[in-house]
């Protein structure tokens, strides 16, 4: 779960409708005032070598996506990249590399992602809060509604051999 103070003790559909709302404000934000922020994406797969998708809560319905979130000020992105795992799907990477670096437009914002390939071994958990759903999936049989960026996220993965 995001470490929201006091996120635990709301209701989870009433947190699901938090984040929506939230996310709509925080894409206006952005837009408005274009800062510079930093993200990290996480590659994770499996010992088949199968990539965790995962399906916000907050997004549009049925699009899978990896793990993502917000490099803090003063974090290193593979800290966050560590700590976006444990929140979102409770697992902590085996190994974890950074295989691209690239500045995105981000609604308006300029984002600076770092995308990371990991192993795990652990079992993962869709948190029902901000993670409705999770799965693996075959590097080369992604879900249809798997956006472009993510795409290109796992091709960086898997041509890095990790």
């Amino acid at each position: 779960m995001p470490d929201i103070p006091l996120a635990g003790l709301l209701p989870a559909w009433l947190h699901r409708r938090l984040l929506r709302m939230a996310e709509l404000v925080r894409r206006r934000w952005w837009a408005w005032r274009k800062p510079a922020l930093r993200g990290c994406a996480v590659i994770a797969r499996n010992a088949d070598g199968d990539v965790l998708m995962v399906r916000h809560s907050y997004r549009k319905r049925g699009e899978w996506h990896v793990p993502t979130g917000g490099v803090r000020k003063g974090e290193e992105p593979a800290v966050a990249a560590r700590r976006e795992l444990a929140e979102e799907v409770g697992v902590a990477p085996d190994t974890l590399v950074a295989v691209h670096v690239e500045e995105i437009d981000l609604h308006g914002a300029r984002n600076s992602v770092t995308v990371f390939a990991a192993a795990i071994s652990g079992d993962p958990v869709a948190d029902g809060r901000e993670i409705a759903e999770l799965r693996f999936f075959a590097h080369d049989a992604l879900p249809p509604t798997t956006p472009e960026w993510a795409r290109t996220y796992i091709a960086k993965a898997v041509a890095s051999n990790l």
